[in-house]
């Protein structure tokens, strides 16, 4: 989990983009992590999960809207990741934590990286 997050640290401070490769690389590492783990995660990497998540269905949702060959694909981790964000934002909320909470934490990663 943690070396997710890193690895995300790293790519939000590129100063360039990441190519699609690398970019369903990370994709898929996050996703069979989830798979395997997800019920399992403490709530401080749930929180991280969600920001991991969150980072990953933008990133997709704005590559899908250009014209590429890699589109169809894009929209698909974008519908995935935002299934996955819902579920992360439930998890959170059984931990007794408020959307008030969740924001506020959110914005805590969002300033450290």
């Amino acid at each position: 989990m943690e070396a997710l997050f890193e690895q995300l640290k790293g790519y939000l401070n590129m100063d360039t983009e990441i190519a699609f490769d690398e970019f369903d690389t990370y994709y898929k590492e996050v996703l069979k992590h989830l798979d395997a783990e997800w019920q399992q995660l403490s709530e401080e990497d749930t929180m991280k999960m969600l920001f991991i998540l969150d980072n990953l269905k933008s990133n997709a949702e704005d590559r899908a809207k250009r014209k590429s060959k890699e589109a169809k694909k894009y929209k698909k981790m974008f519908d995935r990741t935002s299934i996955w964000v819902q579920a992360m934002f439930k998890r959170l909320r059984d931990f007794g934590l408020s959307d008030e909470e969740i924001g506020q934490r959110y914005e805590a990663l969002y300033e450290a990286v």
